[in-house]
């Protein structure tokens, strides 16, 4: 399908996210805990007073496991294509199982407001993208097609939330304004602009003579909203795994544009 560092790129975006959610959810809880305590779907089918009481400590422990167990998973990326170990590729499957898990309890978490819902794509995407990637090396064109797609849903939840279609995150807000200087007013009114800004390069991806520009757009302000968590948080710590668990945001962008890139004609000659 490409190059050995158009690959390597690829597992580098995957251990990265793995680690950087496994430390987040070790060192700083989950939603996925809400999940387990949402007595509307567990309260007739168990003792719910005995459960709510007495749950805590060992939710907390499965937690902290699952955490320590993704981190430990970081190196998996590194390991499937090594002769003996290429059956762990099929391992990617139930990780990336275990992030739509917690994608899913944002979004429950969060009043189930579709950007939560879609916002995450690229996340739990990007170990199926591997396993495509390694699995079926011939497959170019149709890995780029679904890597669109995580994209472009990941940038309209973003965009969801930037445009005010759903209540602007207090972190959006404090964030654009500390890093910008900007007054309330002048905040809200830069990311409206922004959350236009996403439907509009989610749109151009499938638009051949926007397509690049689209994707320029997509890794800059890819980063730029990833590296604004460690830039305005007060410590190292959760900031900068914030900041790493959002690396495919802007890594899928740029992996797609490389591999478009690779495989024209102009590059092959």
């Amino acid at each position: 399908m490409g190059s050995n560092l158009w690959i390597t790129g690829l597992q580098t975006c995957v251990s990265v996210t793995l680690l950087a959610r496994g430390w987040l959810t070790w060192r700083w809880d989950s939603p996925i805990r809400g999940l387990f305590w949402n007595e509307g779907w567990w309260g007739g089918r168990i003792d719910w007073t005995k459960f709510a009481t007495g749950s805590d400590e060992s939710i907390t422990r499965g937690l902290e496991t699952l955490g320590v167990v993704l981190m430990g998973c970081a190196v998996i990326p590194w390991l499937i294509d090594l002769p003996k170990l290429r059956w762990s590729r099929w391992l990617l499957i139930p990780l990336a199982g275990v992030l739509v898990i917690d994608a899913f309890a944002r979004f429950i978490d969060s009043g189930n407001q579709f950007g939560m819902g879609i916002e995450h794509s690229s996340q739990w995407g990007c170990p199926l993208l591997l396993l495509a990637a390694v699995q079926w090396p011939g497959g170019g064109k149709a890995w780029c097609v679904a890597a669109m797609v995580a994209t472009m849903l990941t940038f309209v939840g973003h965009g969801l939330y930037a445009f005010g279609f759903h209540p602007v995150p207090l972190k959006y807000r404090t964030m654009t304004s500390a890093l910008l200087g900007l007054s309330e007013v002048g905040t809200l009114r830069f990311l409206y602009i922004a959350g236009i800004l996403d439907f509009v390069a989610a749109a151009a991806l499938f638009l051949k003579p926007l397509q690049r520009l689209a994707f320029c757009y997509m890794i800059v302000w890819g980063a730029a909203t990833a590296f604004a968590r460690v830039c305005s948080g007060p410590s190292l710590d959760p900031w900068l795994m914030e900041t790493v668990v959002r690396s495919s945001h802007w890594m899928i962008p740029l992996l797609i544009l490389a591999l478009i890139r690779m495989e024209s004609p102009d590059s092959k000659e």
